[in-house]
């Protein structure tokens, strides 16, 4: 699963690391034995949450633009799915052992939110990955006009990678949308609702919205009668 980029098994959380809440051990010593376990379990989450921020880290510091389709993968369909399924498993397993040993119910709570925090960590940090190694992309993989440049006010025009690019983060209606608001880009002036701004401080990237969570990547480019944009990207916007 693509989410292995950042987590080579594919898990932030392993219900095998409670299995031991399931031994049959006397009431009187069921706390003594469960809260270990627990505190051991969130620990092991915690370890699991870092490493993979570092390699997401280390993924944008070394410019692994072809890592942005396996983060869009990771943030918006494969960590989020993972994230039920731990809730999951941990309220199975409360269900099964806090029948017997009601004591132990108040151990679960604090396991089930710091796993969600976890993985809702790591989504925001494939999200934020993401959209730098998208700014990286049209820097370093810069576009060519794929059309004559359209616009009667602001310049554009696609850039001949962007059709591609769209394609692989964004579902056809969403493409469809994009596309509409994107003909809105060569009024002048540049309309409000399009919140076009800089993308990053640097000057030389901007972005407009492309609909709902989606925004366009722009790239100044210049020709003999002045500046254009060439639309480079689009993709959700980082969280």
């Amino acid at each position: 699963m693509s989410a292995a980029i950042a987590v080579p098994d594919g898990a932030l959380f392993d219900a095998g690391w409670l299995a031991a809440l399931a031994e049959e051990v006397p009431r009187s010593r069921a706390l003594d034995h469960a809260r270990p376990l627990v505190a051991a379990a969130i620990a092991r989450t915690d370890v699991a949450g870092a490493a993979a921020l570092a390699r997401i880290d280390a993924l944008v510091a070394g410019d692994a633009l072809d890592a942005i389709p396996s983060l869009l993968a990771a943030e918006t369909d494969e960590l989020p799915a993972a994230a039920a399924v731990a809730e999951r498993s941990i309220h199975e397993l409360m269900s099964r052992v806090a029948y017997k040993r009601r004591e132990l119910m108040p151990l679960f709570p604090p396991l089930i939110e710091r796993v969600a925090a976890v993985h809702e960590g790591m989504i925001r940090a494939c999200g934020a990955a993401r959209w730098r190694l998208m700014a990286a992309r049209a820097r370093l993989r810069p576009g060519r006009p794929s059309s004559p440049i359209q616009g009667g006010g602001t310049r554009y025009v696609k850039g001949d990678s962007f059709d591609a690019r769209a394609a692989e983060s964004l579902p056809a209606i969403d493409r469809t949308r994009a596309d509409r608001i994107l003909k809105r880009l060569g009024e002048a002036p540049v309309p409000e609702e399009l919140d076009l701004r800089p993308f990053d401080g640097g000057g030389d990237l901007w972005t407009i919205r492309a609909g709902g969570a989606n925004r366009f990547v722009l790239r100044v480019e210049r020709d003999r009668r002045g500046p254009f944009y060439m639309v480079e990207d689009v993709g959700p916007q980082a969280p």
